[in-house]
C-alpha cells in the first residue's frame, strides 16, 4: 500500500469537523484491520469535544454493525474517505474496489466495534493538555523534577496567595529584600493610586505579567531600548525634568500676557490653550510629569489635534517641551517595564519553591517545560516504551487555537511522520478554521494554521457547506463577514489575515427549510440605560413572537462580556422570563449549605470569634455544635476529629449527623455536599491548613449547564462549538472598538519568524501615538485585536440553526466611513442592501432594518404548555416540619430604585461604578484626616474621586473614625434565619463597640431626597439589624442603621 494522504482541512463553522474526524478515525481503523487502535491519536482542545468525538465514533460504528442498511450507509461514507471523491483526496486514493467489498461490511464493523469496546480505556482521544501531562509524567528525569502532579486553577490561586504572603513576610524581616521589592513595585507603578494600593496592584500585575514572564524570562527582552529600536538621541529630552516646571510656567505666563487672537472664538481658544498647558503637572510620588485635566481625567485631545487647534499659540519652545515630556514618558515606560520584570522575578522565586519545586504544575507549566528543548530524538524514541504505546496516526482538531509553545512540543513527532514515505504506517490529519480564532488571548496563533501545510507537506481542502444552519441564517453571515467589503477603515493587516471569505451554503437536506435572520433597531431613548431596557424588551418581544420556550426551541442570547450576560439575565428574570447564565459556578458557596459549612470551618479555625459563633448558632448547623443536643459535638471533639482523620472524615460526620437530626436535603444540596466531600478527600492527600481549605472552597468553581426550558445566556467565547435553534445577539451598552485601548497593557515586538524581540508596557495614548516605535507596535496590536473581533463576530453569527436575531439600540445613520467595531460592521454591511421591512415589535417598538427568510418559520413547531424547569432549590429546611423561604435583604426593599437596584439592563454601567465605589470604601479601615491616603489626594479613577468627596463630609467621615476599642468588619457576609425567612446578604461596614453596633450601607443609586432612599432600603437594613441582634445579643434598639449616599453626599439614618 502506498503512503496515506496527509491532509489539512479548513472547515468553516457548522461544516462537520467532528464528522470528518470520526470518519477519518474509522477509516484508519478499517485500513489497519482494527489492529493497535491505541496508535491512533486524536487531539482536541476541550474534554467536552473529546467526549463528543468518542461518542460519535462508537455511535457510527454501532449503526454500521446493527443491520445491513446501517452497514451500507457506513460503507459508502468510509469508502468516500478512503478512496476520495472528485476534488477531495482520500486516505488511499488507489484503493481497489475488491478491498472495499472485502473489508467494509457489517461483520467487519461488528468486529471493529468489539475491538474498540475492549480497548476503550486505551483509546487516545484526548485534549492537548492531557497528552502533555502524560508525556511529562513519563519524562520527569529529563525535566529535572522529582515528582509530578497537576493542580487546578483554584489550587493555583491559593498557591499564588501563599507565595505572595511568603514574599511579604520575607520582606518584613529582610531589609535588603524589602528594598528590592519596594524599588521594583514603586518603579513599576503608573500612578500614585497604584503605588498606594499595594495588594490589589500586585494581584493585577501578577495576573497580567506573570505568565508572560515565564514565557520570556530574559531580562534583556523587557524594556530594552535597543531591541525596541530606540537610539540614545531619541531618548534624550531637550528639557530635563528639573527644568520642566520653570519652562512650563514661563510659557503659561507668556500666553497670559499675550492678547487673545481676533475673532469670536479668540478668547475661548486662549482659555482652552491655557487649560491645555495646565494639564501638565507633577505626580506627587512618582517623579513624573502627567497630563490630565483639572478634574483628573485624561485629556481626550491628541498632540496632533492640539497643534492644529492651538496653532495661533504654538511655538518652538512649546514643541520642545512636549517632545521632552514624550521622551521622559518613554524613559519612564522602559523603567516600568524593567521593574515589572524584577517584580515577577522576586515573586517567581517564592512561587517556584512553594509549587513547582514540589512537583505541582499547571498545564501551562507543562507545555513550557516540554517546549524548552526537552523533546530530543532520544526521548521521543524512549517515550513509546515508557508510555506503552507509540502514535502513528495523528488527528488534530481546532488547530487554529494551537499556540507556538504547544507546537514546539508536537512538531517533532509530526516531522518524523511527514518524512515517512513507506506503507500505511503513519498519517497526519489537521482540521481547523482560521475564521474561528477566538483564543488568541490564550496564546492561539492562527498563523500556524496557515503555515502548517507547507511545514508538513499536507494536501489542503476547504469546507464551506453548513450542516448546521439553514440558508437564511447563512445569508446574514455572507452579508456581514466579507470584511474586505463591510469593515472599512480597519487595519490592512487585519483584513489580510482574514483573507478571502468563502461564501457559505447550506447542505442539500437543509435547502428550502424555513428560517430567518433579522436585524432590529430599538426606538430612540434618552440615555444608554433606557436604550438597554428597550434592547432587552425587544429580545423579550422576539421570544414571545416565536414562542421559543413554548415550542421547546433551544434559545441562546450571546454577548461579549459576563457583565452584559448578568444585565440581560436580571432584566429577563425580573420580567418573568426564565433565563440562566452559562458560566463557572462557585459550587462551594452558591448555596446556604455551602456558606454555613464555611462558617463551621471558620469556627474550627477561630472558636473565640463571637460573630462567627453567632452566625453558626443561627443556622441549621446549630444542633451539631450546641452542647447537650443528641447530634452535637463540642469544638474540641470536632477539632480532634479533623486533626486525627482529616477533612473527609469531618464532612462524613457532618452529613450523617445532619440526616439523623431530621434535615431534608434537596438533590441540589446533596450535590453540593458531594462537592465538599470530594474536595475534602483531595486535600487530605495534599495536606493543607484549615485557612487554605476555607479559601479553596470559597474559590472553587465548576461549569454547569442550565436546565432545559430556559433561555441560555453566554459569552460568544463560550458558545464556540455549540448550536441553537434561535440565537439573539443584543447590543448592550455603548459600542466599543475591536481595539479597545482600555484593555491595552503591553506591546510585544516580534521578528519575522514570530519570535519575541522585545516587551514594553503600554504608555498613555498620547505617548504611543507620538513615538514612532510605539506607534508601529500599536498598529500591530490594533490589527490583531481587529482580526480577533472579526473572528468573534463570525462565531456569534454561525451558532444558529434556524434563526438569528440581532438587536441594536437606536442610532442615527451617519454613513460613517470607518467600521472598527462589531456593531459598526453590522450597520455598515446592511446599509447598501435595503432589506428592511415595515414590521414593528409590539412592546419595544423596535423596527426591522434587515430581514431574510420566512418570518413565521417557527409555526412548524407545535406549542405545548411546558412546566417551567424549577430553579435549583436553595431552601434547606433544618427539620422536617419547618420550611423557610430564602431571600436577599435587597429583595425586602419596598421598591426598586429608578435603575432597579442592580438588576435591570440600564444598571450595567451604574452597577460597575457601584462595585468600584464599594471597593474604594473597603480600603478604609480608619480615616486619618491629617494623613490622607495618596489616592484621596490625587484620585485616579471616578470611584476614588467620589469617595474622596464623600470623606470631606463630616457626618460620613465620622463613620470611619470609631473608637480604638471598636471592632470593624468590612464586607461581612451573613447567612441566617429571620423568622421563616433565610436571609443572605453582605453588610458593607459593621462596627461593634461595647454594647452597641452600627450597620453602614453604601448606596450609589440616584435619589432626589433622603426619603426616597429610606423607602427603598429600610427593610434591607432592618433585616440586617435583626440578624446582627440575634448573633451578638445586642438589643435591637442599640443597633443604628445608616445609609451613606454617594449621590446626595450625606448620611441617612434608618429607623
Amino acid at each position: 500500500m502506498p503512503p496515506l494522504t496527509n491532509m489539512l482541512i479548513s472547515a468553516s463553522a457548522g461544516t462537520g469537523k467532528t464528522y470528518q474526524l470520526s470518519l477519518r478515525f474509522l477509516g484508519l481503523l478499517a485500513l489497519n484491520s482494527g489492529n493497535h487502535p491505541e496508535r491512533l491519536i486524536a487531539i482536541t482542545f476541550t474534554r467536552k469535544a473529546a467526549g463528543e468525538f468518542k461518542d460519535r465514533i462508537l455511535t457510527d460504528l454501532a449503526a454500521g454493525a446493527t443491520d445491513e442498511a446501517g452497514a451500507a450507509r457506513l460503507k459508502e461514507r468510509l469508502w468516500a474517505v478512503i478512496k476520495g471523491t472528485d476534488g477531495e483526496p482520500g486516505l488511499w486514493p488507489g484503493a481497489p474496489e475488491a478491498w472495499k467489498e472485502e473489508n467494509l461490511h457489517r461483520e467487519r464493523f461488528l468486529h471493529l466495534l468489539h475491538i474498540l469496546v475492549q480497548n476503550l480505556a486505551r483509546l487516545n482521544l484526548c485534549t492537548i493538555d492531557s497528552l502533555f501531562a502524560q508525556i511529562a509524567s513519563a519524562s520527569t528525569f529529563e525535566l529535572g523534577v522529582s515528582g509530578f502532579s497537576m493542580i487546578d486553577p483554584t489550587a493555583e490561586k491559593l498557591a499564588r496567595r501563599e507565595a505572595l504572603l511568603s514574599l511579604y513576610r520575607e520582606c518584613s524581616v529582610n531589609r535588603e529584600r524589602r528594598k528590592d521589592f519596594e524599588d521594583a513595585f514603586l518603579s513599576g507603578a503608573d500612578s500614585d493610586a497604584e503605588a498606594a494600593d499595594a495588594e490589589k496592584s500586585m494581584m493585577r500585575r501578577l495576573g497580567t505579567y506573570h505568565e508572560l514572564f515565564l514565557d520570556v524570562p530574559d531580562a534583556g527582552m523587557w524594556g530594552n531600548p535597543v531591541t525596541l529600536g530606540f537610539t540614545p538621541e531619541e531618548l534624550t529630552p531637550p528639557v530635563s525634568l528639573e527644568q520642566f516646571d520653570s519652562v512650563l510656567h514661563s510659557l503659561i505666563f507668556q500666553v497670559q500676557q499675550t492678547p487673545a487672537p481676533e475673532g469670536k472664538n479668540g478668547v475661548k481658544n486662549k482659555e482652552l490653550f491655557l487649560r491645555f498647558l495646565n494639564g501638565f503637572s507633577q505626580y506627587a510620588r512618582l517623579g513624573r510629569v502627567r497630563f490630565r485635566t483639572e478634574g483628573g481625567s485624561a485629556w481626550a485631545i491628541t498632540v496632533e489635534e492640539a497643534r492644529e487647534k492651538f496653532r495661533d499659540f504654538w511655538t518652538p519652545a512649546l514643541e520642545e517641551l512636549i517632545q521632552s515630556w514624550l521622551r521622559m514618558e518613554t524613559l519612564h515606560t522602559l523603567r516600568r517595564t524593567r521593574a515589572t520584570h524584577g517584580l515577577m522575578l522576586l515573586f517567581e522565586s517564592k512561587y517556584s519553591s512553594l509549587v513547582r519545586n514540589r512537583g505541582r504544575f499547571l498545564f501551562h507549566d507543562v507545555t513550557r517545560m516540554l517546549g524548552g528543548g526537552t523533546m530530543t530524538p532520544e526521548l521521543k524514541r524512549d517515550l513509546q516504551y515508557r508510555m506503552y504505546c507509540r502514535y502513528d496516526h495523528w488527528m488534530l482538531d481546532e488547530f487554529q487555537d494551537t499556540s507556538q509553545p504547544q507546537w514546539r512540543v508536537i512538531k517533532p513527532f509530526l516531522d518524523d511522520l511527514a518524512e515517512s514515505k513507506t506503507g500505511n504506517e503513519s498519517s497526519i490529519f489537521v482540521v481547523g478554521d482560521i475564521k474561528q480564532s477566538v483564543y488568541q488571548w490564550r496564546g492561539g496563533d492562527p498563523e500556524l494554521f496557515r503555515s502548517v501545510s507547507s511545514q508538513l507537506q499536507l494536501e489542503q481542502r476547504g469546507m464551506s457547506t453548513s450542516y448546521r444552519s439553514v440558508q437564511p441564517v447563512l445569508d446574514l453571515v455572507n452579508d456581514i463577514c466579507d470584511y474586505a467589503r463591510t469593515a472599512p477603515g480597519c487595519e490592512p493587516a487585519a483584513l489580510e489575515q482574514w483573507g478571502e471569505y468563502p461564501t457559505h451554503r447550506c447542505a442539500p437536506h437543509l435547502e428550502g427549510r424555513p428560517g430567518t435572520s433579522q436585524i432590529w433597531q430599538a426606538p430612540k431613548a434618552e440615555n444608554v440605560s433606557a436604550n438597554n431596557d428597550l434592547v432587552c424588551q425587544a429580545a423579550a418581544d422576539i421570544l414571545e413572537r416565536t414562542g421559543a420556550l413554548r415550542r421547546g426551541l433551544e434559545t441562546a442570547i450571546l454577548v461579549s462580556t459576563k457583565n452584559q450576560a448578568l444585565v440581560i439575565k436580571g432584566w429577563l428574570t425580573d420580567h418573568g422570563i426564565p433565563a440562566e447564565v452559562c458560566d463557572d459556578v462557585p459550587v462551594g458557596v452558591d448555596s446556604p449549605l455551602g456558606k454555613n459549612l464555611l462558617y463551621f470551618f471558620r469556627w474550627l479555625l477561630m472558636p473565640g470569634d463571637p460573630f462567627v459563633v453567632g452566625l453558626l448558632t443561627h443556622s441549621p448547623l446549630r444542633p451539631l455544635i450546641t452542647q447537650g443536643g443528641p447530634e452535637s459535638m463540642g469544638w474540641k471533639e470536632w477539632h480532634i476529629l479533623l486533626e486525627r482523620d482529616g477533612y473527609a472524615a469531618v464532612m462524613e460526620e457532618l452529613e450523617q449527623r445532619l440526616l439523623r437530626g431530621g434535615a431534608e436535603l434537596t438533590d441540589f444540596h446533596r450535590d453540593r455536599l458531594a462537592v465538599w466531600q470530594n474536595e475534602a478527600e483531595q486535600v487530605d492527600e495534599q495536606g493543607v491548613s484549615l485557612d487554605e481549605w476555607i479559601r479553596r472552597m470559597e474559590d472553587l468553581t465548576r461549569r454547569e449547564d442550565p436546565a432545559a426550558g430556559i433561555v441560555r445566556i453566554m459569552t460568544i467565547h463560550k458558545s464556540k462549538g455549540l448550536g441553537f435553534d434561535i440565537v439573539i445577539l443584543p447590543q448592550i451598552s455603548r459600542d466599543t472598538p475591536f481595539a479597545d485601548g482600555r484593555h491595552l497593557t503591553h506591546f510585544i515586538k516580534k521578528n519575522g519568524e514570530g519570535g519575541v524581540e522585545g516587551i514594553v508596557l503600554a504608555p498613555s495614548r498620547h505617548v504611543y501615538m507620538n513615538i514612532p516605535q510605539f506607534r508601529e507596535l500599536y498598529g500591530e496590536w490594533r490589527a490583531r485585536q481587529q482580526f480577533d473581533g472579526f473572528c468573534k463576530l463570525y462565531v456569534a453569527l454561525t451558532r444558529a440553526k434556524r434563526a438569528t436575531y440581532v438587536i441594536l439600540p437606536y442610532r442615527e445613520d451617519k454613513e460613517e466611513t470607518e467600521a472598527d467595531s462589531m456593531w459598526k460592521v453590522v450597520r455598515s454591511s446592511i446599509r447598501p442592501l435595503n432589506r428592511g421591512t415595515e414590521d414593528i415589535l409590539p412592546e419595544s417598538g423596535a423596527s426591522c432594518l434587515y430581514s431574510r427568510g420566512l418570518d413565521g418559520w417557527y409555526e412548524e413547531f407545535p406549542e405545548s404548555i411546558q412546566k417551567r424547569a424549577e430553579k435549583n432549590a436553595l431552601e434547606w429546611p433544618p427539620q422536617r416540619p419547618l420550611a423557610r423561604e430564602r431571600i436577599s435583604p435587597s429583595g425586602l426593599s419596598k421598591e426598586a430604585s429608578p435603575l432597579q437596584g442592580e438588576k435591570h439592563a440600564g444598571a450595567g454601567k451604574a452597577a460597575a461604578l457601584g462595585s468600584a465605589v464599594h471597593a474604594v470604601f473597603e480600603r478604609i479601615t480608619r480615616w486619618d484626616d491629617e494623613n490622607k491616603p495618596a489616592w484621596a489626594l490625587h484620585p485616579a479613577t471616578e470611584a476614588e474621586r467620589i469617595v474622596a468627596e464623600c470623606m470631606e463630609i463630616p457626618s460620613i467621615r465620622e463613620l470611619f473614625t470609631p473608637p480604638e476599642t471598636a471592632r470593624i468588619m468590612k464586607e461581612q457576609r451573613i447567612e441566617a434565619i429571620d423568622g421563616n425567612n433565610w436571609i443572605s446578604g453582605i453588610i458593607d461596614r459593621l462596627i461593634l463597640d461595647g454594647g452597641g453596633a452600627r450597620i453602614v450601607d453604601f448606596k450609589t443609586d440616584h435619589a432626589d431626597t433622603p426619603e426616597q432612599l429610606r423607602e427603598r432600603h429600610a427593610n434591607q437594613l432592618n433585616a440586617y439589624a435583626r440578624i446582627v441582634s440575634r448573633i451578638t445579643g445586642i438589643p435591637l434598639e442599640r443597633i443604628t442603621r445608616t445609609i451613606v449616599s454617594t449621590c446626595l453626599k450625606e448620611t441617612i439614618p434608618i429607623q
